[in-house]
């Protein structure tokens, strides 16, 4: 009997031959049935890695846009060659995009992976009035495309080409592959939205950190990590990017049986950490590195039920000319640790709904773009001070101090009767607001790195802590602290909630015991 060598399915060894000899020749059989049927139609009886189905549960939650960062040979074009078979057949008239960097890439990398995945009943059948399946290995599909019986339609376009040529076109799932420029992928999002289409992004990192990845991983929050043998830690498997709808997978080298793990362990072996993050786990390394290192997620992050109900509340804001005020409440507790508990604008305000986020992510600017929550909704002082009252009424918070930043707070403009501060307007109409520190940036994020700080070799105790931690509805201000590099300036989009950070931090603002009569004491050295 023929045995054919295959990676997953096992074959009897001598002493289980000899055990059961019967069984063993049946085994083979269907071995050998299914290793034929995988090679004869890989689009129904193809070999599905684990990665694959992980992947397809992400589509089905919801997610509309997946971005598939992968090792050397992890299997992600195979993945989405039999995705774009499968979006072809589900539905009449489905229209679908592969894009490449070149037209010689799509012709040699990503045409002959979608052939490998049409069903075998299709590849012979005749060009009629609507059906068109033509393929060779030189030219790849003829002019580019090919049309199914049910009018489905799927088109090979490449970076190359002119952004103008996919404008105004409706399609139901776009693939994306290798090093896909910002811009179109800004326009290719606009060409899903009529027909509710989704979006698969592949890409293996080893030009570095692009900027349509780092648009990606910007904010991006750990869903799911798991061990890196090659290296001994920890290494995200899922990730939910800072654009809702779309989600990270990492395919990693060793998901794929079929693409040579062990070869690869030989050739990364004495490789430094990056590459094998790069080549084996397909995680790129960042070209701007944020100003807080030791900030963790799992560490720093902490759920609303765990914020301490004893302590002492404060809150800090940034007022800026032009976009919304930017607030967080926060919480200083009898072991000197820092909470920020809830921040503004957040996920609900009467009369405005969900204002969405404060900064997203940017291929091109380092510290974000403004997102819809910056833009004005054209507030005066007595609406700003409503909000706040509703806000800390509601939720019977007694506020010990407010305070704000001092150089906008402070600026004396002409009123119509004399010069006065935006602080000193707050205090006519009730709203009590103290001028923060003005220290510089840079001893600000000192003293952040500092409260972030804990010796991570001990087991983490009363004298070894962070003493700054934030709520997981916080999450502007964790965006900000995971990708702020103060590149972008006084412009920065995630710049207020990191002063709104920074304001707290620099007045030191500690735990009184009695803050209903100690107003005069609200600072505290650390």
């Amino acid at each position: 009997m023929q045995i054919t060598p295959h990676p997953v399915y096992p074959v009897p060894t001598r002493a289980q031959f000899a055990a059961d000899q019967d069984r063993c020749i049946q085994y083979l059989q269907e071995r050998e049935r299914r290793i034929f049927n995988e090679f004869d139609d890989p689009f129904r009886h193809g070999y599905i890695p684990d990665v694959w189905k992980k992947t397809d549960s992400l589509w089905d939650s919801g997610s509309g846009e997946i971005l598939i960062l992968g090792g050397n040979r992890a299997s992600k074009t195979e993945y989405a060659a039999k995705k774009v078979i499968e979006k072809l057949l589900e539905k009449e008239g489905a229209k679908v995009w592969c894009f490449q960097t070149n037209s010689d890439n799509s012709i040699q990398m990503q045409q002959p992976a979608v052939w490998k995945y049409v069903p075998k009943e299709l590849r012979g059948l005749k060009k009629d009035r609507i059906t068109n399946i033509a393929y060779s290995q030189k030219n790849g599909f003829s002019e580019g495309t090919f049309v199914f019986p049910n009018s489905s339609q799927c088109f090979f376009r490449h970076y190359s080409q002119d952004i103008k040529t996919i404008e105004g076109g409706e399609v139901d799932f776009v693939w994306c592959d290798e090093l896909v420029p910002q811009d179109w992928l800004d326009t290719i999002r606009f060409r899903l939205v009529t027909r509710g289409g989704i979006l698969l992004v592949t890409f293996t990192p080893i030009e570095g950190y692009t900027p349509t990845v780092k648009s990606y991983l910007q904010g991006a929050r750990d869903i799911e990590r798991v061990k890196a043998d090659l290296i001994g830690i920890d290494v995200p498997r899922v990730q939910q990017a800072q654009r809702k709808s779309a989600k990270i997978i990492y395919f990693h080298s060793k998901d794929n049986p079929f693409g040579g793990y062990e070869n690869l362990k030989k050739t990364l072996a004495g490789a430094s950490k990056a590459e094998i993050l790069c080549r084996a786990y397909g995680i790129p390394t960042r070209a701007a590195v944020a100003r807080f290192p030791k900030f963790s997620e799992k560490i720093h992050v902490v759920k609303p039920a765990d914020i301490p109900r004893e302590g002492t509340r404060y809150l800090i804001c940034d007022p800026c000319s032009g976009r919304n005020w930017f607030m967080g409440w926060a919480l200083v507790d009898p072991r000197d640790r820092l909470f920020f508990y809830r921040e503004w604008p957040g996920e609900y305000i009467p009369g405005i709904g969900d204002p969405g986020v404060w900064a997203e992510p940017h291929g091109k600017l380092h510290d974000g773009y403004p997102g819809p929550a910056q833009k004005s909704f054209g507030w005066g002082l007595k609406r700003y001070k409503e909000e706040i009252d509703r806000i800390e009424k509601d939720n019977k918070e007694e506020i010990l101090l407010r305070l704000m930043d001092s150089r906008y707070g402070n600026t004396r403009t002409q009123g119509k009767e004399y010069a006065t501060t935006l602080i000193e307007e707050c205090y006519e109409i009730g709203l009590d607001f103290h001028a923060a520190p003005t220290d510089s940036i840079a001893e600000g994020i000192d003293l952040i790195n500092s409260l972030l700080d804990y010796d991570e070799k001990k087991e983490m105790s009363f004298n070894n802590e962070p003493k700054l931690y934030f709520s997981e509805d916080c999450q502007n201000m964790i965006f900000a602290m995971k990708e702020w590099t103060g590149a972008d300036g006084k412009t920065g989009a995630t710049k207020d909630p990191i002063d709104v950070i920074r304001y707290a931090v620099l007045a030191k603002l500690g735990h009184v015991e009695d803050s209903k009569d100690e107003l005069e004491s609200p600072f505290k050295c650390y």
